[in-house]
């Protein structure tokens, strides 16, 4: 019998699933998308100079139209930041722009496949209340049990999750993004 193809595209090693921190792996931005992020940049540097790491939430949310439960924290935005510094790095705003931007476009997919997943483990909710879950060890091991995954999901789990005991919602793109689900 022939082994069936996926249909998911070949991103498994591309970016920007697989770049530990930029700079460390340079890698084109499809032109598209580059645009949209070039954009978005100069529409805030009209005015003035600099972006600063406090306007990024807002930036997030209103251009990017990321769901405020999904943009990442004011410290956590930090690192986008050049070093000693509360300006946003351009580098670093295209290369995970580029990230959250992917994100922005496949949300719906994410929340379909991210609801089916808490619908085998019968715990069904809003997709906001959905989005802010977080996926446990005990969870993937359930689903293992009742044979709606693979055994290998459990390691997948350890991938995604950078070493913690769960996945989050964005873990879970990144994961769909290693599997080679969106480019």
């Amino acid at each position: 019998m022939a082994r069936q193809k996926s249909n998911l595209k070949s991103t498994a090693f591309q970016q920007p699933f697989y770049t530990p921190e930029v700079g460390a792996n340079t890698y084109v931005i499809p032109d598209e998308y580059e645009n949209i992020l070039l954009d978005i940049y100069t529409s805030h540097t009209c005015d003035s100079d600099d972006i600063h790491i406090s306007q990024l939430q807002e930036i997030l949310r209103s251009d990017l139209q990321l769901p405020i439960e999904l943009i990442p924290t004011e410290n956590e935005l930090s690192s986008w930041a050049i070093e000693n510094t509360d300006i946003l790095d351009f580098e670093k705003w295209l290369y995970n722009g580029y990230f959250w931007l992917l994100l922005s476009r496949h949300i719906s997919e994410v929340d379909m496949i991210w609801n089916d997943v808490w619908a085998a483990l019968g715990k069904e909710d809003t997709i906001v209340s959905l989005r802010l879950k977080v996926l446990s060890l005990s969870d993937i091991r359930h689903l293992i049990s009742i044979g709606k995954l693979d055994v290998n999901a459990e390691d997948m789990l350890h991938t995604a999750a950078n070493g913690n005991s769960y996945i989050t919602f964005v873990d879970f793109f990144r994961l769909l993004g290693r599997l080679g689900a969106f480019k």
